[in-house]
């Protein structure tokens, strides 16, 4: 663990696993997104792929139980494509809610297979 102070135990994890994978990140830097009323929007981690040096997003969203919360999410994502960050290509979500909680191993495999 690189000792980072995050939001919630499932953003823990996210951070253990791309360190123990010596993947390169920052936790919610400021990313300008002038879309809606969205003005300035902290991915949770700012990635950069070793072996492209492209940067990556990783959202996690961890309270899709919460239908206004999912529902600032959904524009959030919309905003993202706009900016070109798009799901499969340099953006990484990640869900939970109260009955699925975040699953370690789809991290570790959402890493090796996007990542690494």
């Amino acid at each position: 663990m690189r000792g980072d102070i995050v939001r919630s135990k499932s953003e823990v994890i996210i951070a253990d696993r791309l360190f123990k994978a010596g993947i390169p990140y920052r936790y919610e830097v400021t990313f300008p997104m002038k879309f809606e009323d969205l003005k300035n929007v902290y991915p949770d981690f700012q990635i950069l792929k070793p072996s492209t040096k492209e940067v990556f997003f990783w959202e996690h969203l961890g309270m899709m139980d919460d239908p206004k919360y999912a529902n600032s999410q959904l524009k959030k994502i919309s905003g993202y494509a706009r900016k070109g960050y798009i799901v499969g290509k340099n953006l990484i979500l990640t869900f939970e809610s109260k009955e699925r909680p975040l699953d370690i191993v789809c991290v570790d495999k959402l890493i090796e297979a996007v990542l690494l």
